[in-house]
């Protein structure tokens, strides 16, 4: 019997990959993934979080943000490089200059839960993060408009619409209704 070994790809080799027809991917122990594109209302969820993540850099001149599922690399030989939907990295980790992958994980990844997503598989993706080096991993989840915190070595918290949302010492001074991370509006008092 004859059995083919798959050619494993590496991060620089991943960077040159054609983009076209809205493909996207990651790679895992140099194994090429194919990505979904998303729909709404994941995609909604992502530019709130990220927007709210992101004055707050600014304003405080603190970090960094990246959306648009930047890659980051994780391992090397086999390259590992995955990407969540909205990162912030704390000040000074990212070395100027640097091209392609960052060598790090995110001090802060989100990640928000599609359909076709379960509940394992996004509990999965948060202690992924957290093993790499994150501090905190969010699982956002639009179907019942909660935030999962992971956090390591401790047990995830999950927080409600009515919730407030604050990433402590990470991001001193960052707090907002876990409501905004999903609609514009805060929804009517029950009657």
């Amino acid at each position: 019997m004859t059995t083919t070994k798959q050619k494993l790809l590496t991060a620089d080799e991943l960077l040159r990959l054609p983009r076209g027809e809205g493909k996207r991917y990651e790679l895992i122990r140099g194994v090429l993934i194919e990505k979904m594109p998303t729909g709404d209302p994941h995609g909604d969820s992502v530019t709130r979080a990220s927007n709210l993540i992101f004055t707050y850099a600014e304003d405080k001149d603190y970090g960094v943000v990246r959306t648009g599922e930047p890659g980051y690399r994780l391992e090397r030989g086999p390259d590992t490089v995955r990407a969540p939907d909205v990162a912030w990295i704390a000040p000074g980790r990212i070395p100027q200059g640097t091209q392609g992958y960052p060598e790090l994980a995110p001090d802060l990844a989100v990640e928000v839960k599609s359909p076709s997503n379960s509940d394992p598989e996004m509990a999965a993706k948060a202690q992924m993060w957290l093993c790499y080096g994150s501090q905190v991993a969010l699982v956002l989840d639009p179907a019942t408009v909660t935030v999962r915190i992971y956090r390591p070595n401790t047990e995830p918290v999950t927080l409600g619409e009515d919730d407030v949302l604050d990433l402590g010492d990470l991001l001193p001074g960052f707090s907002t209704p876990v409501w905004r991370l999903f609609r514009r509006q805060q929804p009517p008092p029950p009657p």
